[in-house]
């Protein structure tokens, strides 16, 4: 049972990345030819708290661009690492947000939304960058009156970073992605590091002061678009769009997770809750059972147990192939990496139900 369970959850993650972005029912605003070479009416809001590090990157492939966008805004918030100063030098507007009792990454688009001045929004987060053609890609596939987003690719250079597979796998699952009629489309939310949606629905719905409460901005602000009647859908990354994260440490790793896994936990589906719990729950018992195998010395069973290890290692591995460069070898050690996942889900739900505060980008930040 869990071995089917965990099968339809890979299958709706091929079909995502294997549907054609055809089956898109609409029409793209007024550009079905490719708008290389142009400006388009986009402004590109970057939310930067000590951003420095990663901030470059990010500009110069915004300045590499086949097309143009409108303008880029580095909202600053707080930064104590010269972020503003960075962004200056890229030729962009830097924003500061002015409500004292309104901070972090959700008061930052907000502020850079009311002051960009395109008919389309593109937020991007400071740890993404973009292929010269992604702007156009998105462009094209862009719609008034609804939200698109997309799951960057996870570029990774360090080995603690294949920590975060699992964590990817369950975000994709968690929007309900990949469903036989409509792959692209969800009624969950949608993912922060790249969403672009038109400026008129963003504002007259209230964009992210919705939810200026929650630490989860992107799943909390999705859900409060759903029960507005707004049409939200992804598109995979294509190669085109890419982030590297937690690349200061394992520590950040550790806290980066620990902030967003119970918060998503709630506010996912019953049905994606038990794919996810069966693909987790099938990651340790597999090797259990060719532990188990080995003890009780049976030649058949350690044959079968191994077979049935290497074979979901190859499934794993060539799913999150599709949305980050890990290894072979990570995904061969999965027992591990589910082990890690479970630690930071009871770590996460440990610290909301007692209100510990976790350091985040210099703030205590409560989950709640």
């Amino acid at each position: 049972m869990l071995g089917c369970i965990a099968a339809i959850g890979f299958a709706r993650l091929w079909r995502f990345y294997a549907a054609p972005l055809a089956m898109l029912a609409f029409p793209a605003p007024g550009n079905q030819q490719s708008s290389i070479h142009r400006s388009l009416p986009v402004s590109v809001i970057i939310p930067a708290r000590n951003e420095a590090a990663r901030l470059p990157k990010l500009l110069e492939s915004l300045h590499s661009q086949s097309c143009t966008p409108c303008e880029i805004l580095v909202v600053d918030d707080g930064s104590t690492d010269g972020t503003a100063d960075i962004a200056l030098s890229y030729g962009c507007r830097v924003i500061e947000h002015q409500e004292a009792d309104w901070s972090g990454k959700s008061a930052a688009c907000y502020s850079g939304a009311q002051a960009a001045s395109a008919e389309f929004l593109l937020f991007l987060d400071a740890d993404a960058y973009l292929a010269p053609d992604a702007l156009d890609y998105l462009y094209r596939r862009s719609r008034r009156g609804a939200v698109m987003s997309v799951q960057p690719y996870h570029y990774m250079e360090k080995a603690y970073e294949q920590l975060s597979l699992y964590f990817n796998l369950v975000a994709l699952l968690g929007l309900d992605l990949g469903r036989r009629r409509n792959p692209f489309s969800t009624k969950l939310g949608f993912f922060g590091p790249c969403m672009l949606m038109d400026r008129k629905t963003y504002l007259e719905s209230g964009g992210h002061r919705l939810v200026r409460e929650s630490i989860l901005e992107d799943m909390a602000l999705g859900q409060a678009f759903a029960s507005l009647k707004i049409p939200m859908y992804s598109i995979p990354h294509g190669n085109k769009i890419f982030f590297r994260m937690y690349a200061e440490g394992f520590m950040k790793l550790f806290n980066g997770w620990s902030k967003n896994m119970a918060l998503g936990a709630q506010r996912s589906s019953l049905w994606t809750i038990l794919i996810i719990s069966s693909i987790v729950a099938l990651s340790l018992k597999i090797p259990a059972e060719l532990i188990r195998s080995i003890a009780g010395m049976d030649s058949a069973l350690i044959i079968l147990n191994v077979f049935f290890y290497v074979l979901f290692a190859v499934i794993l591995h060539r799913a999150a192939r599709r949305f980050g460069a890990f290894s072979l070898a990570s995904c061969l050690c999965f027992p591990l990496l589910a082990f890690f996942f479970i630690v930071v889900l009871l770590r996460s739900m440990i610290m909301q139900l007692l209100h510990l505060p976790i350091d985040w980008r210099g703030r205590k930040v409560l989950i709640k």
